[in-house]
């Protein structure tokens, strides 16, 4: 319960304030020659979930920022055929408070396969873009992390994969 506790008032102490990763010219340059990425949400927590927070309204919200870009979205059945398709992992913890209150903490990273170095010819997936925001919302608009964010780092995600990927 003491954890729960300093948990709440570390958000409420942050307020709403995103907190986003700076990215390096090292993130979006390895969103160079990429044709599209599939979108994956991780599983909700059950109380945000009885709440009204869905999976398929986080992918959806998500699918739009890239459509809306011009960003390929890869289907399920693409990214199977493919094997080794580019995706943008997306999860988004929440911590209910007795009083309503729920605490998020919402990242998005793009995972992709990466060579290693340290062994010839060897490979593993690895984020090369990652981003995170954590916040404070009310039960009654639980929906508003959606537009809080998640849209908000997928758009950061969107802006960089155009820079890096210029018509």
């Amino acid at each position: 319960m003491w954890y729960v506790l300093q948990l709440i008032v570390v958000v409420l102490v942050l307020g709403n304030m995103e907190v986003v990763q700076a990215l390096d010219a090292g993130s979006r340059e390895s969103l160079r020659r990429i044709s599209g990425v599939a979108v994956v949400v991780e599983d909700i927590g059950s109380d945000a979930s009885a709440d009204g927070l869905s999976q398929d309204a986080i992918r959806v919200a998500a699918e739009l920022v890239l459509r809306s870009k011009g960003i390929r979205v890869l289907t399920n059945v693409e990214r199977t055929r493919l094997g080794s398709a580019p995706y943008l992992y997306i999860n988004v913890n929440t911590l209910k408070e007795e009083l309503g209150l729920y605490a998020y903490a919402v990242s998005v990273d793009l995972k992709q396969v990466v060579g290693l170095l340290s062994i010839k010819k060897a490979q593993a997936w690895g984020a090369t873009w990652s981003a995170s925001v954590v916040g404070s919302v009310g039960e009654a608009n639980l929906h508003q992390i959606i537009a809080d964010g998640v849209e908000p780092l997928v758009k950061d995600f969107a802006n960089d994969f155009v820079l890096a990927n210029p018509r």
